[in-house]
C-alpha cells in the first residue's frame, strides 16, 4: 500500500512538472506571437499610412521607464524637415523617422535650432547606434552628417543629453506604441 502511495505521488509530481513546463512554453510562444504580430502591425501601419506632409502620425516610446511622445516622420518632406520645424523641444518629446527598409541612413543638423541626440533603432526597436549632443550647423557651406555602423529601420531624435541621462547603450530595447 505504501509503495502504491509513493508511485501515485511520484506520478502526480511528474504530471505536475510536465504541465507546468508545457504551460510556460505555451505562454512564451503566445508572447512571441503577440510581439511578432504587434511588430508587423506597426510596420504595416507605417508603410500603408497616407498622411500628408503637415499631419504627423503620433506615437510614444517607453525608455528607462520614461514616456516620450513622438511625431512620426513618414513622408519625404517630413523626413527632410525633421526637427528643423521646431524652435525647441521638451525632454518628453521627440521625432521618430520610419525608413521603410533597414539601411545605414545618415542625418545632419542643417537648419536645426537646438542640439539633439540621434538614436538609430533596428526593426525590433533595439538601439544599434547613438550620436550625442549634436550641435546645429553654423557653417553655410559645410554641415557634417552622422551615420550608424549598422542598418536601422527607425531613427529617434531627442533633446541633447537624453541618451546620457537615461543611460542608453547599444542593444537596449525600446518599447514603441502608436497613438491612434
Amino acid at each position: 500500500m505504501l509503495i502504491l502511495k509513493i508511485l501515485n505521488a511520484s506520478l502526480l509530481c511528474v504530471l505536475f512538472v510536465f504541465l507546468f513546463q508545457y504551460s510556460i512554453t505555451v505562454i512564451e510562444t503566445e508572447k512571441l506571437f503577440v510581439f511578432a504580430y504587434q511588430k508587423n502591425t506597426i510596420q504595416d501601419t507605417l508603410t500603408n499610412n497616407s498622411n500628408n506632409d503637415s499631419n504627423y502620425l503620433k506615437g510614444y516610446l517607453i525608455i528607462d521607464h520614461f514616456k516620450i511622445f513622438v511625431d512620426i516622420a513618414l513622408t519625404e518632406k517630413q523626413k527632410q524637415d525633421g526637427l528643423s520645424i521646431k524652435n525647441f523641444m521638451n525632454e518628453n518629446e521627440g521625432m521618430l523617422f520610419y525608413l521603410e527598409e533597414p539601411r545605414k541612413a545618415s542625418f545632419w543638423m542643417k537648419n536645426m535650432h537646438f542640439p539633439i541626440d540621434i538614436i538609430w533603432l533596428d526593426e525590433n526597436f533595439s538601439i544599434v547606434h547613438i550620436e550625442e549632443e549634436l550641435q546645429p550647423c553654423t557653417m553655410a557651406f559645410y554641415c557634417p552628417s552622422y551615420k550608424p555602423l549598422k542598418e536601422s529601420l527607425y531613427v529617434l531624435e531627442t533633446i541633447a543629453g537624453f541618451a546620457n541621462k537615461h543611460h542608453l547603450k547599444i542593444g537596449d530595447q525600446i518599447d514603441f506604441h502608436l497613438i491612434e
